[in-house]
């Protein structure tokens, strides 16, 4: 095991290159005997398989190199074009030497009747020559700065920059505070929380942990790279209790757009996401960055399917597409309620199967459908599963701290398990008869 920890990126590199091979060969064979035999020979016919096999292996090393050995978590454009381009060109560079010594072994030696062989051995050298070109210069992700390094190592690939100017800003003193004026520039983020590992009753961010820890701890690493480098500018990175309007700057940074439901709905994780943004008195150009082009972006489809699906009822927009939702009709909110519930809130909530928060709006938005899920480990590595009497009781005070609904204290999630408890065992005792 602790071989397989220490080599790990070899060895997988060496299955998908494994892999490639296979594609490489069979492609190979289909073209050099099936496909151009019919009207191609001799070394016309070795030299066209080879390159067109090539092309496709190509494509194929790109993907599974970039997804499971080097692990390069964007897929925006931008990185996809800068990673696509070095990997085609340096692949390119290895296609050629492939070719030349394929030529040189086939057509000038007279070893044309060994050409399968030597396919098999040319092949080698350069999966060897690749996975030193893939390391060293395709994945090193020398298109973002050191900066945005960080961003990418705690799995945040949702990131741009805009001035202070463009925000709507909502509490001013938060600036003041922290010595920022409007001249400070705001990189807003996106921190994805949806986890394959789904829970039974609790909503996609009450299953995992409260984000404002991973938010410190964030934070306190990009303190130390911005203060190492400039040790006089201002920086603070804020999340949820921010001077800005963070779902505004998030959509006019291009991050994504509002849906019916009044959420931030990004291309790739839906409406799954948190957000969060540094505020500081450094440029970008400072920073190895640059602001965020005003393209233009998708847009809500205004499909309908968000009000349908609430079962409340409270999602609504006035005449001029402006949110006029009842926020404390939302079952997200009732689950948050302290004291009693009325009858239809317990409902309510015990038909939805949440003890806490509400899904169902962002579940039936058609953005969901194909959304991924969080790459980021301080969620996958915090799932619960099922939050029932025992688990709660087991609980410590820190884990329970740490919990995203621990900020109503302990009464109120208990509340709601214990009618979500009582309830299901009434449906069992209905089910048996």
């Amino acid at each position: 095991m602790s071989f397989f920890k220490k080599h790990k990126k070899l060895i997988v590199y060496g299955i998908c290159g494994v892999a490639a091979f296979f594609v490489d060969m069979i492609c190979y064979w289909l073209f050099y005997n099936k496909i151009f035999a019919t009207f191609l020979d001799g070394g016309l016919l070795t030299w066209s398989s080879n390159i067109l096999s090539e092309t496709i292996t190509i494509i194929f090393a790109f993907i599974t190199n970039k997804i499971f050995v080097f692990k390069s978590r964007s897929f925006r454009p931008v990185v996809l074009f800068s990673e696509g381009s070095s990997f085609a060109i340096a692949r390119l560079g290895t296609l050629l030497l492939n070719a030349g010594l394929m030529y040189l072994f086939v057509n000038i030696l007279p070893l044309e009747k060994y050409n399968f062989y030597i396919k098999i051995l040319v092949t080698a050298i350069i999966v060897i020559l690749n996975y030193f070109l893939s390391e060293f210069v395709v994945f090193r992700k020398k298109h973002i700065s050191h900066f945005a390094k960080i961003l990418f190592t705690e799995g945040i690939e949702y990131y741009a920059c805009i001035p202070l100017s463009s925000c709507k800003i909502t509490k001013k003193y938060l600036l003041d505070k922290n010595g920022l004026d409007e001249n400070s520039t705001v990189i807003m983020m996106l921190f994805p929380y949806r986890t394959k590992q789904a829970s039974k009753n609790l909503s996609a961010y009450a299953s995992v942990k409260d984000y404002h820890a991973f938010v410190d701890s964030l934070s306190k690493k990009l303190e130390k790279y911005i203060e190492k480098r400039y040790p006089d500018a201002k920086f603070k990175l804020f999340s949820d209790h921010s001077p800005i309007d963070e779902v505004h700057g998030a959509c006019i940074s291009g991050l994504g757009f509002v849906g019916d439901n009044g959420l931030l709905i990004n291309e790739r994780y839906s409406s799954f996401v948190f957000i969060g943004e540094c505020i500081t008195s450094l440029t970008p150009t400072q920073l190895g960055l640059r602001f965020a082009k005003e393209d233009e972006f998708k847009t809500c489809l205004h499909c309908g399917n968000c009000k349908r699906a609430c079962p409340t009822g409270c999602i609504a927009q006035n005449e001029n597409g402006q949110d006029t939702s009842n926020k404390k009709e939302c079952l997200s909110a009732i689950t948050q309620k302290k004291g009693e519930l009325t009858d239809d809130e317990k409902t309510l909530m015990l038909q939805s199967g949440c003890v806490w928060g509400c899904d169902v709006c962002q579940n039936a938005c058609p953005y969901t459908k194909n959304a991924k899920y969080t790459p980021i480990k301080y969620f996958t590595d915090s799932v619960i599963e099922q939050l029932d009497s025992e688990t709660l009781d087991n609980m410590s005070k820190d884990e329970f701290e740490s919990r995203p609904f621990a900020w109503r204290g302990m009464d109120t999630i208990k509340r709601n398990i214990t009618l979500w408890e009582e309830h299901s065992l009434k449906q069992q005792d209905i089910d048996k008869e």
